[in-house]
């Protein structure tokens, strides 16, 4: 019979070749201990690892394991605080460095890599649409639209791909840019003829060609229209396109039939905000990055309580760090309580800041209509969403009463609004239109 030390040396490995990178985390913090009547037993340093690595890994190690030894082998998982996981620091390999050197696409952010975005079931199939897009650009899901709410992680894919690809296809022309560049840019082309052709050239010659935040494009017709050039040159020679936009397209209303029927040509993908595992598992990749020294109880109580997008839970492992820089202390769990109390203690108190005009005002905008529209009677069905929206939200983030909200909303009675609030609870899980669309409206607000 196989000694089961060996057995898990290679288990351990192949799990970290195939495993995502949100079940990767807790492998590598597992030990071997010992091999007790033919079951294997491992340990981890602390009962919350060993939790959350049974939690998402159990199966996976199981299975492994088994199919390696040839028969069924029962695992148990023990805590043994005397060990401490030591993580490998990332190779820093000499074509990275030659390949940053020869590098002539300047736009691009070289921190942004497949390797450093932790992908969890909010985004494993936009990641991977990204990373075959990578490999293949021109001839796979082209174009690409990604979509999602602010701090999901809609940059770091997209300067994921032009990196990638800036990587092993050096000759490539690529571009990344905002759609508020590429209008600033577009505006300053037409002082003359020269400027708009350089303009011209510029972005319908290159390899790839990746937009940031698309929306921004809406009223802009004649950004509109140079865009709509531009896309179908480089599609029509097979040049890749992606872009980035907070929400679907189909809910652009300013932005013309024509550009968001090339838009939906390809592949669209959205992006949710992060599950626990995954919240946990970013939280770590980002404490080992910045170098942060963390309780892992005090991760904990992160990642349970900020659960709206990354760039919050960045934001709260920010403070606390500093915090502990500056006082020269570390971070206990009542500390982090008291730090991050508008982050996540006190949301009544911080939402009392939230006003029903605050809320009408950001839908309004965020579904391109005029706020009277949402206060008024209008039955248009994206006027009357939006209302719904709006009631649902207030109801959600501020103290008012259904009748106060009613008597805000142009005199609707207390049974109107309750409608509004069941409707779009009713449909919150099973539309992801709308699901989005409060998600994006209500982060906007709470930031």
């Amino acid at each position: 019979m196989e000694n089961l030390a060996s057995v898990w040396q290679e288990a351990a490995a192949q799990l970290e070749d195939t495993l995502p990178e949100t079940k990767k985390q807790w492998i590598k913090r597992i030990s071997f201990e010992k091999e007790e009547d033919g079951r294997l037993v491992l340990s981890l340093s602390s009962d919350f690892y060993r939790e959350m690595t049974e939690k998402n890994c159990r199966a996976d190690i199981e299975n492994t394991v088994s199919e390696i030894a040839g028969r069924d082998v029962a695992i148990d998982f023990i805590v043994d605080r005397s060990k401490k996981t030591v993580q490998k620091a990332p190779a820093r390999t000499a074509r990275k460095e030659k390949t940053e050197t020869a590098s002539k696409n300047t736009t691009l952010n070289k921190q942004y890599s497949f390797d450093n975005f932790i992908s969890g079931d909010n985004s494993s199939f936009a990641f991977n649409a990204c990373k075959v897009i990578a490999q293949n650009p021109g001839t796979s899901f082209n174009p690409c639209l990604i979509y999602g709410g602010v701090g999901l992680g809609k940059t770091h894919l997209l300067e994921s791909i032009g990196n990638y690809i800036d990587e092993h296809n050096p000759k490539m022309k690529i571009i990344y840019t905002t759609a508020e560049s590429f209008t600033n840019e577009f505006i300053d082309s037409l002082l003359s003829k020269e400027r708009i052709s350089s303009f011209k050239a510029k972005y319908r010659n290159v390899d790839v060609l990746l937009i940031d935040d698309i929306h921004f494009l809406q009223k802009k017709d004649s950004t509109q229209e140079e865009l709509f050039h531009t896309f179908n040159e480089l599609y029509d020679s097979h040049k890749q396109i992606v872009l980035t936009c907070d929400r679907p397209i189909t809910e652009l209303t300013d932005i013309t039939d024509r550009l968001k029927t090339r838009f939906r040509k390809g592949l669209n993908v959205d992006l949710q905000p992060p599950a626990y595992e995954t919240r946990v598992a970013i939280a770590m990749q980002k404490c080992k990055e910045k170098g942060y020294t963390m309780d892992q109880n005090v991760l904990e109580y992160i990642c349970q309580n900020v659960n709206t997008n990354v760039r919050d839970l960045e934001g709260a492992l920010t403070t606390l760090s500093s915090f502990a820089t500056l006082v020269g202390k570390p971070v206990t769990l009542d500390i982090a309580k008291e730090q991050l109390k508008n982050f996540i203690v006190a949301p009544a108190i911080r939402n009392t800041d939230i006003t029903v005009d605050m809320i009408i005002h950001s839908t309004a905008s965020y579904f391109n209509l005029k706020e009277y529209d949402i206060r008024g009677k209008s039955r248009n069905k994206n006027i009357t969403l939006a209302r719904h929206i709006s009631i649902y939200l207030a109801s959600e983030l501020t103290s008012y009463s259904l009748s106060e909200i009613g008597k805000m909303m142009n005199g609707k009675d207390h049974t109107t609004i309750m409608y509004s609030v069941e409707k779009i609870k009713s449909i919150l899980d099973t539309d992801e239109s709308v699901k989005q669309a409060v998600e994006t409206i209500k982060a906007e607000l709470l930031q």
